[in-house]
C-alpha cells in the first residue's frame, strides 16, 4: 500500500511542477512579446498545462493560470504581428507620401546594389544576365 502511495505522490509532484513550468512559461510569454519569440513559450506552457491535468478532471490553479495567460500570450502576439504586416502595406496603399519615400528608398538601394555589382564583377548586371540566359543557364 505504502508503494500505492508513493507513486501517487509522485505523479501529483510531477503535475504540479508541469503545473508550475506552465505558470512560468505563460509568465515569460508575456514579458517576451515585445523583444523575442513569445509564439514558442506560449505553445509550451499550453502544453505542460494540458499535460498537468494527467487522469483529473480538472486543472490545477497554477496550470488554469498558465494556460490563460499563455493564451493571452498567442492571441496578443498574433495581434502585434498583423499589425505589423497591415500598417505599412495600409502606408503604403493610402498615403501618397509613404509611397514615394518607400520607392525611392528601393530604387536607390538597387543603384547602391547594381554599382557594388560592377565593382566586384566589372559588368553590368543586365549584361550578366543575358550571358546567362544566351548561354542556356550556364555560368
Amino acid at each position: 500500500m505504502e508503494t500505492d502511495m508513493s507513486q501517487y505522490d509522485k505523479k501529483e509532484r510531477a503535475a504540479e511542477s508541469l503545473a508550475t513550468a506552465s505558470l512560468v512559461l505563460g509568465i515569460i510569454s508575456l514579458v517576451s512579446m515585445l523583444c523575442c519569440c513569445p509564439f514558442v513559450f506560449s505553445a509550451i506552457g499550453i502544453v505542460l498545462a494540458l499535460l498537468s491535468k494527467g487522469a483529473e478532471s480538472t486543472l490545477r490553479p497554477r496550470a488554469k493560470t498558465g494556460l490563460v495567460l499563455s493564451i493571452t500570450g498567442i492571441v496578443i502576439s498574433v495581434i502585434l504581428v498583423a499589425f505589423t504586416i497591415a500598417m505599412p502595406l495600409f502606408m503604403y496603399k493610402t498615403n501618397p507620401e509613404f509611397r514615394k519615400n518607400i520607392d525611392d528608398a528601393m530604387v536607390e538601394s538597387l543603384e547602391q546594389d547594381e554599382e557594388l555589382f560592377r565593382q566586384v564583377y566589372g559588368d553590368d548586371v543586365y549584361d550578366q544576365m543575358m550571358d546567362i540566359f544566351t548561354k542556356g543557364g550556364s555560368i
